[in-house]
């Protein structure tokens, strides 16, 4: 049987670690940066937790200099802050988390409209091959394979825009891990409803309907953030922890 896209195989674990390669012109910095983000993308690393510089450069066998290189990079993307205690992961405020998603909000359904009207046929065939299936063999998937999944299919919808200007604001957008990585912790009905609006807007696209397509991927993110809000509330009323 084919795989899907963003299906996997088997389990990845949720942070690669390596050397850089000799001539790969890849930097520690660069490596430390790399793993810090996708550990706070992931979740690995939560908001409000300290990044001590010596622990993170023992878990990358490296020295405090790069990691402190990567830290700095991070506080400009928003995602680490500085206090005198140290570095900290970013806790986003309600009112910042509403923001990202306005700004989702703004540029999926742009991009959705805009894939109706530029994307080729093969792209459509890949987007639509996300969510081809049962409802039932998506809801029994793992979440992380889920949350791989609903960042894939949206890269794929954007691309397809064939405006690269949106795609650099999108994929800066994406960065904030809130907007993309909920699925590991939604309930099975959450599932159903996120999936079953991937399929809606897979229907738009395949019959070229440009306001049909903005209207539902409005919908979906709308959707999307009222279960993202429910699965944080939960989160804090039960331990107190918040995922950026």
């Amino acid at each position: 049987m084919a795989e899907r896209p963003g299906e996997a195989r088997a389990e990845e674990p949720a942070v690669k670690r390596r050397r850089p390669r000799a001539g790969s012109g890849e930097s520690l910095g660069d490596q430390a940066y790399e793993h810090i983000r996708a550990a706070i993308l992931q979740g690995e690393y939560r908001p409000n937790q300290r990044l001590p510089e010596d622990e993170v450069a023992a878990r990358l066998n490296s020295s405090r200099t790069p990691v402190r290189v990567a830290l700095m990079r991070l506080v400009d993307q928003g995602l680490v802050v500085r206090e005198r205690q140290g570095w900290v992961v970013r806790e986003h405020t309600p009112d910042e988390i509403r923001e990202i998603y306005e700004v989702r909000c703004a540029l999926e359904s742009m991009a959705t409209g805009l894939a109706a009207v530029r994307a080729s046929e093969e792209q459509l065939d890949t987007i639509a091959a996300f969510y081809d299936g049962p409802m039932a063999d998506f809801i029994q998937r793992p979440r992380a394979e889920l949350g791989r999944m609903n960042r894939d299919f949206h890269e794929a919808i954007v691309r397809a825009s064939g405006n690269g200007r949106l795609l650099d604001e999108w994929l800066r957008n994406r960065d904030f891990g809130i907007t993309y990585n909920m699925a590991v912790l939604f309930t099975p009905d959450e599932v159903v409803t996120c999936v079953a609006g991937h399929q809606r807007i897979v229907e738009a696209l395949t019959n070229r309907d440009r306001e049909g397509a903005e209207r539902q991927a409005r919908i979906h993110v709308e959707d999307v953030q009222a279960a993202a809000c429910r699965r944080l509330d939960a989160l804090r009323m039960s331990a107190g922890l918040y995922l950026s």
